[in-house]
C-alpha cells in the first residue's frame, strides 16, 4: 500500500435540514475545497427535510479543514451536521449478495418485521429504502421496500425465504429475492 493510501482517512458526514436548491453543492463543496474525495453518498428529501450521508476520504489537513467548516455550514444552512471517522471495510468473501424487494398495501410494522427477520439470521443490510406512494388509479397508499443484503452462506437462503413467506402471507404482501452483484465487503 502506498504512503498516500496509508495517510488517507475515511469520514462519514451526515447532514439534515430544510430542503432548498443547492444544498448538495454547498455540502460537497466544503469537502472538495478541503481536498477531500467524495467516495459514496445517499441523499433524500423526507417530508420537506433534506438528508445527506456522504463517505469521503482525505489526509489529516483535509479532515481538519472539513471539521473547521462544519459549524459555519450548520449555521448557514440551518442544518445538523455530524462527522464520524470510519475505517476501510474488510471484504467478506463468505457472503452472498442479494436484492430484496417487498411491496403491497401500506400498513404499520412492515420494516420492523422484515428487519427483524434479517437480524435473526445475522444477514447484513447494506442498503435499504422504503417509501409509500399512492396507487395509480385508486390513490391507495402502496408500500415499497428495496434492500441490498449480504447473506452469510447459502444455507440461510431457505430460512430467509421461509421467514419472508410468513411475513408476506400474514400481511398480504409480495416479495422477490434475487442474487445481485453486490460487493461482498
Amino acid at each position: 500500500m502506498s504512503d498516500t493510501m496509508k495517510s488517507q482517512r475515511q469520514m462519514v458526514l451526515v447532514a439534515v435540514g430544510p430542503d432548498a436548491p443547492g444544498r448538495v453543492k454547498q455540502v460537497s463543496s466544503i469537502i472538495h475545497e478541503a481536498g477531500g474525495n467524495l467516495e459514496d453518498s445517499r441523499m433524500a428529501m423526507l417530508a420537506g427535510e433534506f438528508a445527506l450521508i456522504v463517505l469521503f476520504s482525505g489526509d489529516e489537513p483535509t479532515i481538519e479543514q472539513v471539521r473547521r467548516r462544519k459549524d459555519e455550514l450548520e449555521r448557514e444552512l440551518d442544518y445538523i451536521i455530524t462527522l464520524k471517522e470510519t475505517s476501510r471495510a474488510t471484504p467478506r468473501r463468505d457472503c452472498l449478495g442479494y436484492s430484496l424487494r417487498v411491496g403491497g398495501v401500506d400498513q404499520t410494522g412492515i420494516v420492523v418485521a422484515v428487519s427483524q427477520a434479517l437480524a435473526s439470521l445475522e444477514i447484513n443490510v447494506v442498503s435499504l429504502e422504503s417509501r409509500v406512494v399512492p396507487a395509480a388509479f385508486s390513490g391507495t397508499p402502496m408500500f415499497n421496500l428495496s434492500a441490498e443484503l449480504q447473506i452469510p452462506g447459502r444455507a440461510l437462503l431457505g430460512k430467509l425465504q421461509s421467514s419472508l413467506d410468513g411475513i408476506c402471507d400474514e400481511r398480504n404482501l409480495s416479495y422477490s429475492l434475487e442474487p445481485s452483484d453486490l460487493p461482498r465487503g
